[in-house]
């Protein structure tokens, strides 16, 4: 009997404690009571979840030296926040002081001269990729959430070998958790004999859980060869022949853009900021630049394309990417365009688009019609019914996993990148978005989301009302986990 006092003491003190701990990160008021819920009912196992999977931390080092790092690096390639002016920047003034904001937190500015191509299928991509790594002269970094060797990928890591092989300095980042089979294959080691210098990035463990969260995923999917071609985009190092095929949710489609110019140098500065957390540890004194082989001829690529790279993650200030795209959907005037293979919104993200579609804004949302994921499926479902009555426009595409992350807004400005509509994505993975300021650019990837609409069905609003009380019951149940998936 005498155990029992002590044991609701304990509660007490480890909800009070935890509580208080939670309350100080100041999250957002859903996640807040999502996790002081979980502690007060499991608290053993709430705190246990808490320090794993609840807590940002991604190590002291890394988030105060994540700026130093990143400011040395723009210096190197001297990226000029006189690059763009406001006149340059054929956008309506609210997406030019948007801009602005981006430039405040990241320190990475508007871009003249550059050129922009975009890839909607994966053979193209990866054929594209293999000849300009066959072409490299000095350098090849690849940074990807998940790196699979089979098919046509096979191809692909032959043509990194080769480059190794020839003189060219090759880098890998790939995500421990996603790409863990890569990570322990004979590829890694047959590709490190060539000279590729592979790392794992934000490596898991029970140990290091100790000191970071374990669940924090780096999301990016970037490559840079000889510091003048860049690619970003939604496509992993896989082919969608061979990937998850018994997820039983088809093919993978994404998109990746080919990029030269000024703007290759943004991405260099992620890629080396990450290099230098996930080699060294975040040691400064271990950095190294590799500048420019030569000047981009400026003739070449005037007035192209203005673009603006906006990275995101725990290790920044802000939440920025959420910020912009919340902002970009109120400043919204004619159409808002969202394609995503996981939607799930916070209260904020459904007020942007709900009131976008009141106001007279043609809001259309393409998701897969089936994602590998159950749990994120009920919980992306659950906001339907709200969406549907403000008039938002749902498409459910119907030939594959569409992977794609794309955002239109008024047919002038686009955001392309790695970002999913969720909670993840928005406040704990690293994760990277290319921001367009261009009407041509815009033309051409409403082609592209016009294609997978083609494919898609739009869902029936009366229908969707129509289904089980028991289904309803599992949206709704799912929907409380929805800050944390």
């Amino acid at each position: 009997m005498a155990s029992v006092p002590i044991t609701v003491l304990a509660h007490i003190i480890i909800i009070l404690v935890m509580g208080v701990r939670i309350l100080f990160r100041r999250l957002a008021v859903n996640t807040t009571l999502a996790w002081l819920i979980i502690i007060a009912t499991l608290p053993a196992i709430g705190v246990a979840i808490y320090f794993l999977f609840g807590d940002h931390r991604l190590g002291r080092k890394r988030l105060k030296l994540g700026a130093k790092i990143r400011n040395y690096y723009q210096n190197a390639y001297e990226i000029s926040e006189d690059d763009v002016s406001k006149s340059d920047m054929v956008v309506s003034p609210f997406f030019e002081d948007l801009s602005q904001v981006v430039s405040l937190e990241t320190g990475f500015h508007p871009s003249m001269g550059n050129k922009i191509r975009l890839f909607d299928e994966a053979g193209h991509i990866i054929r594209s990729l293999i000849e300009d790594i066959d072409n490299a002269q000095e350098t090849c970094f690849l940074e990807f959430f998940i790196i699979k060797v089979q098919g046509r990928v096979v191809g692909l890591m032959e043509s990194i070998e080769r480059a190794a092989l020839r003189g060219v300095e090759c880098r890998i980042l790939a995500d421990d958790f996603g790409s863990r089979t890569f990570l322990k294959s004979e590829w890694r080691e047959r590709l490190e004999r060539a000279g590729v210098d592979i790392e794992c990035s934000l490596a898991v463990g029970i140990v290091k859980s100790f000191s970071k969260r374990t669940d924090l995923r780096n999301h990016r999917k970037i490559a840079i060869i000889d510091q003048s071609i860049g690619y970003i985009g939604s496509y992993n190092l896989v082919d969608p022949v061979n990937f998850k095929q018994d997820c039983d949710v088809g093919q993978w489609v994404d998109i990746m853009v080919r990029l030269e110019g000024h703007i290759v140098s943004s991405l260099a500065v992620v890629f080396n900021t990450d290099y230098i957390f996930d080699k060294f540890g975040g040691d400064f004194s271990k950095k190294s630049v590799n500048q420019l082989p030569s000047e981009v001829p400026a003739q070449e690529f005037a007035r192209d394309a203005v673009l603006q790279l906006i990275p995101s993650g725990p290790e920044m200030k802000t939440s920025l990417i959420y910020e912009v795209i919340v902002a970009a959907l109120f400043g919204a005037r004619e159409t808002i365009t969202i394609v995503t293979p996981y939607f799930v919104p916070d209260e904020g993200l459904i007020l942007a688009l709900t009131n976008a579609a009141k106001r007279g804004i043609q809001v259309t949302l393409v998701l897969p019609r089936k994602i590998d994921s159950t749990l994120a499926a009920f919980a992306s479902e659950s906001a339907f019914d709200v969406l549907l009555d403000a008039g938002v426009i749902i498409h459910r595409y119907q030939s594959g996993m569409l992977h794609t992350k794309a955002i239109l807004i008024d047919d002038e400005v686009s955001f392309i990148g790695t970002v999913n509509m969720d909670m993840r994505s928005f406040h704990l993975n690293l994760e990277v978005t290319l921001a367009v300021y261009d009407k041509a650019f815009s033309k051409r990837l409403n082609a592209t989301v016009n294609n997978y609409i083609a494919r898609a069905e739009c869902l029936d609003h009366d229908r969707w009302k129509q289904r089980s009380p028991i289904r309803q019951f599992k949206e709704n149940l799912l929907r409380l986990a929805a800050p944390l998936l």
